[in-house]
């Protein structure tokens, strides 16, 4: 049943729904702190069920789905009749009461039931809790360390804390408000063993929700410093666009996004031929009209029920995940997954529902608002927003500045950016240098920080992927945190706009010279989203032109072996 569903699962689930946050490091970071420092990363952590045998980590989302496996020593491949019959379930009742007659109930429940299936091991509850009777969690292992870490002072020799030395693991399905309990403890019995009344948080990703929740309920009286990495805190977009109606395929923001992937992932090659195809297919129109096509005679039909039907049947039981769903999408997002007020899913679900509306009610809308109390109280924060990749093509939109899954705009708490495509305008450039801010434009234009929650302590990385974890970068956090005031842009040799290096693996101030390290090089909206007659022809014969040069290449490529 796997080898199936997971086509159809990949291709509409796992760009749009999971949040791929599992990250990737090159050294330790050369900085350590006075006061203990503790981690809290994002979904990149395991999940340990069935007694702790087994396990689910988010970047392991195709081999849990079975691409690509092969059946272990002793173990049968999938049984075909299984995996006709999973097929059937699906496909009759989308073709023969969907297609035919425009009933599709059975159809979303037959998505839900053998998609959901596959994730019975990872789901939750209809309250977001832990099925009765299940064992998961972060594993007994983890467990144990962190128990051993909350009754032992871990300085190193020269009385200081590394970044990891107190990291905090968490079940990241969970609610962050109860999440923020857990940490509460762990915070307190750490500062009882090491004798020190403060402690820094070092948080990445879905982390800084945790923190977020924790600082609403607990304050700040234990904290000294909070690192805020590529935040989701406002949402992250892609997931909170998903899932309330923004869906949409934009051919050449895929073609990006695999050139990103190929700049960075060791091993991962696409053929110039698929991504010149991918081009012609979107700037001759044909993309789009398929999809138009697909979405004004199909989509726009069961939109709501296979949404929602995708939605419970995976990630969205887990109350950690509505926390990347942004406020201004929350209501929407609730409609599209459990239907409207009285519905049948809403009642099912009602203890789920209960605790990600307090969530967002009471963290989510009041973000800022609990940063400029940190702030005010002397917690040292550090912002660190991150660009210049694709993000994950799966909104009408393509042309955001983000970091592959969540906004500049959202990560730096406020900046104000252009699109991928273009800078921001000469008159806006003047407009705010006249007033004072021209030092907060980046040099390549596409940003304005001054308009952040906190302008002199939000750095941004061009060039450096959500799930990359650099050194330099680390080193900025935890000196930033663990510093006896307030450190600025000002306080490093790195400016407030910096560009990253995967060949040197470190950064570099950014200049006008070094900025434009996108992989894909210049985006031209003209050519990519052509407004006018000539616009469309040029676009035409450009991408025909090097589709025919890729095909050609690959053609004597192959026939010179």
């Amino acid at each position: 049943m796997k080898k199936i569903l997971s086509v159809i699962l990949v291709i509409t689930m796992v760009f749009a729904i999971a949040s791929p946050a599992a990250s990737a490091y090159d050294t330790e970071p050369t900085v350590t702190c006075e006061a203990p420092t503790i981690y809290i990363s994002g979904d990149s952590n395991r999940i340990y069920y069935n007694d702790d045998t087994e396990s689910f980590k988010i970047d392991d989302i195709l081999s849990f789905l079975g691409i690509g496996d092969e059946p272990a020593e002793g173990e049968e491949e999938e049984d075909d009749g299984e995996v006709l019959e999973a097929t059937m379930n699906i496909l009759l009742p989308f073709i023969f009461e969907g297609i035919i007659s425009g009933k599709w109930d059975n159809y979303y429940a037959a998505v839900e039931k053998e998609i959901g299936d596959l994730f019975e091991p990872i789901k939750l509850d209809e309250n977001g809790n832990i099925p009765e009777g299940s064992d998961s969690g972060i594993g007994k292992e983890r467990t144990a360390t962190m128990q051993y870490n909350m009754t032992h002072d871990k300085k190193d020799g020269n009385g200081k804390y590394g970044e990891k030395t107190y990291e905090f693991f968490y079940d990241w399905r969970l609610d962050p408000i109860e999440l923020a309990d857990k940490l509460h403890e762990y915070i307190e019995e750490i500062k009882d063993y090491t004798g020190h009344d403060k402690v820094t948080l070092n948080c990445r990703c879905l982390g800084t929700n945790v923190a977020l929740a924790y600082i609403a309920k607990y304050g700040t009286d234990s904290l000294k410093g909070f690192g805020i990495d590529v935040a989701t805190s406002n949402g992250a977009d892609f997931l909170s666009g998903i899932i309330s109606g923004d869906f949409g395929i934009d051919g050449n923001a895929i073609v990006r996004l695999l050139m990103d992937l190929q700049s960075v992932e060791e091993g991962f090659n696409v053929s110039p031929v698929i991504t010149s195809t991918i081009e012609l297919l979107s700037n001759t129109g044909v993309l789009d009209t398929l999809t138009d096509v697909a979405r004004r005679k199909l989509y726009a039909e069961i939109e709501y029920g296979i949404v929602s039907a995708l939605a419970t049947a995976t990630f969205l039981t887990f109350p950690c995940y509505w926390a990347l769903v942004s406020s201004e999408d929350f209501d929407t997002a609730l409609t599209y997954v459990f239907g409207e007020e009285g519905s049948e899913k809403r009642v099912k679900y009602a203890g789920l529902i209960e605790k990600v509306t307090i969530y967002n009610d009471t963290i989510k809308v009041n973000v800022d608002d609990i940063l400029k109390k940190a702030s005010a109280d002397g917690v040292n924060l550090c912002i660190i927003s991150k660009y210049g990749t694709q993000m994950v093509p799966v909104l009408k939109d393509g042309s955001t500045l983000a970091d592959q899954y969540v906004s500049v705009e959202k990560s730096s708490f406020g900046a104000t950016t252009s699109t991928l495509y273009e800078t921001l305008s000469d008159e806006y450039i003047a407009e705010r240098t006249e007033l004072g801010y021209g030092k907060y434009i980046s040099p390549d234009k596409q940003i304005d920080a001054s308009t952040c929650l906190f302008r002199d302590y939000t750095w941004f990385v061009k060039g450096c992927a959500h799930g990359f974890y650099s050194t330099n970068e680390r080193d900025l956090i935890l000196t930033t945190i663990d510093a006896d005031r307030q450190l600025t842009v000002n306080d490093f040799p790195w400016t407030q706009f910096i560009v990253f290096s995967y060949d040197t693996v470190a950064f570099a101030p950014m200049t006008e010279e070094n900025c434009n390290t996108e992989s894909w090089g210049d985006a031209n909206n003209a050519i990519d989203n052509p407004e006018t007659e000539e616009e469309k022809l040029f676009s035409l014969l450009k991408s025909l032109f090097k589709w025919l040069k890729t095909v050609f290449d690959a053609l004597t490529q192959l026939l010179s072996k």
